[in-house]
């Protein structure tokens, strides 16, 4: 029987996702088949983003992949107004693998491993606003499904002046939105 493990037991390293060490996303599988051919074939030669990867060290097996890229929110005061900008880092990619999903990160919490890369992450992303790219939000578009696990991260849809990207890849996903300061 094997024993269980909880998030904080689980030795991880985190790489660059490189072409010479994209064997890791061989056996990925997040259960969303878009984006796992993304991680299998693009993303380690994608030059419009960065993916991180997240392994576990005792299994030498991928945890995670998080790809990132500059963005941008466009909001309207109203239809007659001009639009501003405001900067942001974008998550285009935040995906866990099946075997690593809601793995609690310490025994009676709620919150899992999941949570604790993607804040992680978010860390570092509000250090890079105030150290190299000055981006005053992080955006994501969410699957459906994952709405929740997002709102529970500080995450707040987009409000009726916000607009951001359109287009194949975002179809049926709802933007979202996380404030750096």
């Amino acid at each position: 029987m094997t024993e269980k493990r909880y998030g904080s037991q689980i030795p991880v390293r985190i790489e660059l996702l490189k072409p010479e060490n994209k064997n890791y996303t061989k056996n990925f599988y997040c259960d969303n088949e878009a984006i796992d051919n993304y991680f299998r074939k693009t993303a380690a030669f994608d030059e419009a983003a960065v993916t991180y990867l997240f392994i576990d060290t005792d299994k030498d097996s991928p945890i995670a992949c998080v790809t990132l890229a500059c963005s941008a929110i466009f909001t309207t005061e109203s239809e007659n107004q001009f639009s501003t900008i405001q900067s942001a880092m974008e998550i285009l990619y935040f995906a866990v693998d099946e075997n690593y999903k809601h793995i609690p990160y310490i025994k009676g919490s709620p919150l899992t491993l999941s949570h604790y890369i993607l804040s992680y992450m978010l860390n570092q992303m509000r250090e890079y606003s105030h150290t190299v790219i000055g981006a005053s939000k992080v955006v994501l578009y969410s699957v459906p499904t994952a709405v929740h696990f997002y709102k529970r991260c500080d995450f707040k849809e987009f409000g009726d002046t916000m607009y951001g990207d359109k287009g194949f890849f975002v179809d049926g996903c709802i933007p979202m939105y996380f404030d750096l300061n």
